[in-house]
């Protein structure tokens, strides 16, 4: 079996708890945010708004599809209000970003966020240089992860080869088309426990899982995987 190195040319990563760490404190700030627009838009107190917010997350992969299939929320002023984010808190990780240079080929980000959110913490994690695209949730016409049609958007649009291409995520259901589509899949074990997530039914669709992705990705660097 060839290694990663030698058969991979296009590594493609979610941002959110994949390039940091899910304890940065970020997605705190952005679910207390979702809460409160969420109450505004439906003139509803908080506490029914963190419940909408958390069945529309797993019903419809993020709070906001649910708010456009259901209260006709407008997507940009919903994605500009949420990520009035305190971006300070995150800070970067030297050796995985060490690592990152290192992989030969395309690095591109694929997220359910979107391009500001993007730009604002490639800053914090000083990665603004490294990745030759990203296709966040606009660009996906805000279907978000897991629905396969954005996955086939993404290889079209970014003229992938799926048997050459590596995706890294998080949430192991996200992974699911990423391995029917073709890619080699990866899953960052965070270790912490995601309600929307089903790792159970996802393990088969699972090429590769670590807990950490610098570690990781020096084994790839260094032909080991």
């Amino acid at each position: 079996m060839p290694s990663l190195k030698t058969k991979i040319d296009t590594w493609i990563f979610d941002l959110d708890n994949t390039l940091y760490s899910a304890d940065s404190g970020i997605f705190q700030q952005v679910g207390e945010l979702m809460s409160k627009f969420v109450a505004n838009h439906l003139s509803i107190d908080i506490k029914e708004a963190k419940k909408i917010r958390s069945e529309y997350y797993r019903q419809y992969g993020t709070t906001l599809r649910g708010m456009m299939v259901n209260h006709g929320a407008d997507p940009d002023v919903f994605l500009k209000e949420v990520h009035k984010l305190d971006y300070s808190i995150v800070g970067p990780d030297h050796k995985l970003n060490q690592e990152l240079a290192k992989l030969k080929g395309r690095k591109i980000i694929y997220t359910n966020a979107n391009q500001q959110h993007v730009n604002d913490i490639l800053v914090q994690l000083k990665l603004t240089d490294m990745f030759d695209d990203m296709f966040d949730i606009k660009m996906a016409d805000y279907v978000p992860k897991p629905e396969v049609k954005p996955y086939m958007k993404f290889i079209e649009k970014f003229d992938i080869n799926p048997a050459c291409s590596a995706m890294f995520d998080d949430i192991a259901k996200n992974l699911v088309p990423a391995k029917n589509v073709g890619f080699t899949s990866v899953w960052i074990d965070a270790g912490y426990e995601n309600f929307m997530d089903d790792i159970e039914s996802s393990k088969n669709y699972l090429d590769y899982k670590t807990k950490d992705l610098s570690f990781f990705l020096d084994e790839v660097n260094t032909g080991k995987i």
